[in-house]
């Protein structure tokens, strides 16, 4: 993690977070008395920034391979005619992109718009993922689907999508969230099929890290499962997302409590509670769980931390969890 406290930047355009960026050797980017000492990353990532000014992201070996914003952009173009983007990146190069489309959900008196959530890194410190997934793990025929709200701005993660139904959902968060939740499920739900159970638990214990890819067969597979999401309906975590509206927060000692549970930072925890009492006024309601998990969702992205995109992600998936848990 790094120690620095940063903000996050915002684009909502592809050009800004999509300058020229590719490896050099190291020893070609230093004065001709320099040597270089043996080493595994003599490979250096250089972006040059739009201000002409040429960044290196990281040192990386000859195993990694570069995935540039450029060829994601190119993808989504191909697959997807009628959408927008909002990005939030970091000057470290962590790039979290929200592909935002027309098809909606209410979600109380609110309409919330259908998402696809891409997680990129030049750093080699962060893996790809896709909706909070890597793409080894991602379901090409059930992709999870993510929303975007559009009065504050960010991505919600379709974090209750790793579940077949809103039942098992908040079965596993009864059984106290266990980590193995394939198993859990296993036992309550006998209609599942062993050999995908074995198979899904094989496949969610890999990551993505940037390591001999072959950026040909990650275009393809790439487009398959954004192509899969376009037709994806159903979302479990739509389903959720009315089940919190309909749980009020009645006084602050109650929101205090669930935004401290939700195991937000104590500095970005106030910002959820700034945030909460501004949408209340704005939208003329009363607190409910659902206004509270976007004020966290709200924090994690727009507030100042040292966390990384990929932390900020994994601190909102516990905040989700932890505040459906008190809907039940």
């Amino acid at each position: 993690m790094s120690t620095q406290s940063t903000n996050l930047d915002k684009a909502t355009a592809w050009d800004n977070i999509c300058f020229p960026v590719k490896e050099e050797k190291l020893q070609s980017l230093l004065p001709d008395n320099y040597n270089l000492l043996p080493s595994d990353r003599q490979r250096a990532i250089v972006g040059t920034m739009p201000d002409g000014t040429q960044h290196i992201f990281a040192l990386q070996s000859d195993e990694y391979t570069l995935i540039p914003n450029q060829l994601l952009r190119s993808v989504v173009d191909s697959v997807a005619k009628d959408y927008t983007i909002d990005a939030r990146y970091s000057t470290r190069g962590d790039f979290s992109i929200n592909v935002i489309l027309p098809d909606s959900l209410k979600v109380g008196n609110e309409r919330i718009y259908k998402n696809l959530i891409i997680n990129n890194s030049y750093t080699g410190k962060s893996p790809f993922n896709i909706q909070g997934s890597s793409i080894e793990s991602t379901n090409e025929e059930k992709v999870k689907v993510s929303y975007y709200r559009q009065i504050c701005s960010n991505g919600l993660m379709g974090w209750a999508d790793e579940f077949m139904s809103y039942e098992e959902y908040f079965n596993w968060l009864a059984n106290g969230q266990p980590k193995k939740y394939l198993d859990a499920l296993k036992e309550k739900v006998e209609h599942v099929n062993i050999e995908r159970i074995k198979k899904e638990e094989r496949i969610l214990a890999e990551t993505f890290h940037h390591k001999g890819l072959n950026l040909e067969i990650f275009r393809e597979h790439l487009t398959k499962i954004l192509r899969n999401f376009i037709a994806q309906k159903d979302s479990v975590t739509g389903t959720v997302y009315n089940k919190l509206v309909g749980v009020a927060m009645p006084s602050d000692a109650d929101v205090q409590k669930v935004i401290t549970e939700a195991g937000l930072p104590k500095k970005l925890a106030a910002l959820a509670v700034e945030r909460l009492r501004f949408e209340e006024k704005e939208l003329e309601t009363e607190a409910n769980l659902w206004l509270v998990y976007n004020a966290a969702n709200f924090a994690l992205f727009n507030g100042k931390s040292a966390l990384t995109i990929n932390e900020r992600f994994k601190a909102d998936q516990k905040a989700f969890n932890n505040i459906a848990a008190m809907a039940m």
